[in-house]
């Protein structure tokens, strides 16, 4: 066996050494769409508090795709509520797009939110994920209301103009009850309220007249008499409550739905976009999720990315003409 001596022992092996370096940087160092993703665990933030709608609907939607395993690693709901949904959708998407993090958001912090003010973020240029849940918005009364359909409101709001509150609050509520007013020629006095719960409680103290919410709001006092609809703003009646009739079955052709969007930053690697399209897609089209969902009020799409962004664009050119500019 030769023995070569100490310096040419040195300089072979450096090379080898110096490769060994240069493989083990590459590996740790590598972006997240050459098959390592995801690293670690995958953070999912929601715009809003914990015990909100949306809040409720993520942790639902990410017990199911953890119990899946498909993403290979856990997701964890992270809760940054403020400035209308603003300040988790920034946190989303000002997010390194490695897709580590993405959110789950409402449409109005994408479609309505920077029509009224001034937000850092683009949204035509978000990565949609997907399309989770849909939910039309309702006109509600108390359970004691004269008022047993569109058109008696319609006849009140005529005979009263200005006089009859109507509850409502973020832009969601805010657009469709200028909508009806503008449709239907009438004018309510509007009341704004922060959400839902803050709703109900309104009406049920008789501090309102009308409430303007979610179905998955309003749904228990529904089902229990303390509240009535008059009613949904869908297309077509519902299958989670299909008593209620449409705006349009009573002669408003009055259309608005929320929807509730998997988002991540623009630049999302593809793969890492196709990844999470399995692993959300599955969860969402799963029937565990479709009962979860039911218990909440909420309607489940399950649209992939494209059609959601496509929808998000058009619900936002139909804003521009209801929303004056900022």
């Amino acid at each position: 066996m030769s023995v070569l001596p100490a310096g040419r022992r040195g300089r072979t092996a450096l090379p080898t050494v110096l490769a060994a370096v240069v493989l083990l940087t590459a590996a740790c160092g590598a972006p997240a769409s050459q098959g390592g993703y995801p690293t670690r665990n995958i953070q999912l933030i929601v715009p809003y508090p914990a015990g909100s709608a949306i809040d409720a609907t993520s942790r639902a939607l990410v017990e199911i795709v953890n119990g899946e395993g498909k993403l290979g690693r856990r997701v964890q709901v992270v809760n940054r509520e403020g400035g209308a949904g603003s300040v988790g959708t920034t946190a989303t998407l000002s997010a390194k797009p490695d897709g580590h993090t993405i959110g789950l958001v409402p449409d109005g912090p994408l479609t309505l939110l920077p029509r009224t003010e001034k937000v850092s973020y683009d949204p035509a240029t978000v990565s949609v994920i997907s399309e989770v849940t849909t939910s039309p918005v309702l006109f509600v009364v108390p359970g004691d209301s004269p008022y047993k359909s569109i058109a008696d409101l319609v006849a009140a709001a005529k005979a009263r103009p200005g006089a009859i509150t109507i509850a409502e609050g973020p832009l969601n509520y805010a657009i469709p009850a200028q909508k009806f007013e503008q449709l239907t020629g009438t004018r309510l006095k509007h009341v704004k309220f922060d959400g839902d719960q803050a709703t109900v409680t309104a009406l049920l103290g008789d501090n309102v007249e009308v409430g303007v919410m979610q179905l998955a709001g309003g749904m228990a006092q529904l089902k229990a008499g303390k509240l009535r609809a008059l009613a949904i703003a869908s297309a077509q009646p519902i299958e989670l409550a299909p008593e209620i009739q449409t705006f349009d079955q009573q002669g408003v052709a009055l259309e608005w739905e929320a929807y509730n969007v998997v988002i991540a930053p623009q630049g999302l690697p593809g793969d890492v976009q196709r990844k999470l399209n399995e692993g959300f897609g599955s969860a969402v089209k799963s029937p565990k999720f479709a009962e979860a969902a039911r218990k909440l009020g909420l309607v489940v799409s399950g649209a992939d990315g494209e059609t959601a962004k496509a929808r998000l664009a058009e619900k936002s050119a139909e804003a521009a003409n209801l929303i004056a500019p900022k």
